[in-house]
């Protein structure tokens, strides 16, 4: 699959990962662990994750569901363990919520194309091999990706 996958890449530099998940009739979690523009972030190393993301100047947050988009730009909240969850509430943001990190599986840093772009995310899946939300590299008011937050991302 992996060979599959670099093929599409390597003839199609305007393919996404989505576009080849569908090609190729398997699901996007599959495409994300072959990929050669994809890499896994440690699992352990969640909460420095979350201090990274909070330095930058803003984040632009993803959450999918079948029905709905959801999306935010603003910093990346602070939080606190409690009842399980990690607790987003932080005054400095309007991202809030409470994250069961212990159902994250697998982090992946992903580069891509979105609607003809290069794109750069944080993509976060559960148990169910199902992407509970995703974190991009924000773009500024000209649609650039902003450069600090770019430079962190590729030094993960």
């Amino acid at each position: 699959m992996k060979n599959k996958i670099n093929e599409i890449l390597v003839n199609d530099e305007k393919a996404s990962l989505n576009k080849i998940a569908k090609e190729l009739d398997i699901s996007m979690i599959e495409v994300l662990r072959e990929a050669p523009t994809v890499k896994k972030y440690d699992i352990e190393k969640i909460d420095d994750l979350f201090d990274i993301l909070r330095g930058w100047e803003k984040v632009f947050l993803l959450v999918i569901t079948p029905s709905f988009v959801l999306e935010i730009q603003d910093k990346f909240p602070k939080g606190f363990y409690a009842h399980g969850f990690l607790n987003f509430h932080d005054k400095n943001s309007t991202i809030g919520g409470h994250l069961s990190v212990g159902k994250i599986k697998e982090i992946f840093l992903v580069k891509d194309i979105m609607f003809g772009r290069e794109s750069y995310s944080i993509k976060f899946f559960g148990e169910d091999e199902k992407e509970i939300f995703a974190v991009y590299v924000p773009r500024n008011e000209k649609k650039e990706l902003i450069e600090e937050c770019l430079e962190s991302f590729k030094s993960l």
